[in-house]
């Protein structure tokens, strides 16, 4: 999302937004869910079967439904499948890389006039601060952690404050005129009610089930057992139940001396929260300094 909001900055006025942004998701979710779906499901039932499945949904299947494809095409067969396979994989993650720093990069040289080569240095050198804490503390649940929290929940929450920002701060009758201004394709006004009401909504929906999600996702289970008294099971994949440490045998930070997996797992929070305030401090600092520049502007004019 950041990455849209950055590339939009350099759009002209009349420039087509309603056939871009309409293509750019339907090929994504093509390419992703259709043509990826249809290639990793079928070898992950037929080598690994249905209860594999739905105990590994998501991006595991991936990396570990091709490999067993792959180790029966024998050795060579297997090395060149695999390189291909992974390649792939790797130089997509770069190209989202670059997209995802360029709102930093371009963040840094407008608002506090840092040259491009700085800012791709100091935006590089917390992502690999970043990701060796990922490496080092892996076995404790530390990437688990930034995904759920940053791939998971971080979306669901701002888009849906940025569905309620558009579509009621700023206005869906401002917002439809700008999605509409210089487009090759006219989009349906319902589409105009969906991104009003349904949206938001249905985000909300999303983050209020994630939010106290039952034991084993059996929300009827879960009414009858609040309903008799014995309160709500909350499911240790919930918002709440992660950070109640819902399933986890021992909550102490060490043992013996020795950190123990809940220590890195609330200290990879502490350092994702520290982020976050890192980087609302910064755009807190480039709002007041723009908002001197233009008194500045006003009092020369």
């Amino acid at each position: 999302m950041g990455s849209i909001h950055c590339y939009a900055a350099y759009v002209r006025e009349k420039d087509d937004i309603a056939l871009n942004a309409a293509s750019a998701g339907w090929m994504n979710e093509f390419v992703e869910v259709l043509l990826g779906g249809s290639i990793v499901v079928p070898i992950a039932v037929a080598y690994l079967g249905l209860d594999w499945i739905q105990g590994n949904v998501g991006l595991a299947m991936g990396f570990r439904t091709m490999p067993t494809l792959f180790q029966n095409w024998g050795p060579w067969l297997a090395a060149i499948a695999g390189v291909a396979w992974f390649g792939l994989l790797f130089f997509a993650g770069i190209t989202s890389s670059l997209a995802m720093g360029q709102p930093v990069m371009a963040f840094l040289q407008d608002h506090f006039k840092i040259d491009r080569t700085r800012s791709a240095r100091y935006f590089g050198g917390v992502i690999l601060i970043l990701s060796l804490w990922c490496i080092f503390f892996y076995g404790y649940g530390a990437f688990t952690e930034f995904d759920d929290w940053s791939g998971t929940f971080a979306l669901v929450v701002f888009a849906l404050f940025e569905s309620i920002a558009f579509s009621w701060v700023f206005g869906i009758d401002k917002g439809w005129e700008e999605i509409n201004r210089g487009a090759d394709i006219k989009l349906p006004s319902f589409f105009k009610y969906v991104i009003k009401y349904v949206t938001p909504l249905f985000l909300l929906a999303v983050f209020l089930g994630s939010l106290i999600s039952p034991l084993g996702g059996n929300w009827n289970s879960a009414f009858a057992s609040l309903l008799d008294g014995n309160g709500w099971p909350l499911d240790g994949g919930s918002i709440i139940g992660k950070i109640l440490h819902i399933g986890f045998e021992d909550t102490r930070w060490f043992v013996d001396g020795a950190p123990t997996r809940v220590f890195i797992v609330d200290a990879t929070r502490t350092l994702l929260l520290l982020t976050f305030a890192t980087v609302a401090w910064a755009i807190r600092t480039a709002w007041k300094r723009k908002e001197q520049e233009e008194m500045q502007k006003e009092t020369q004019s």
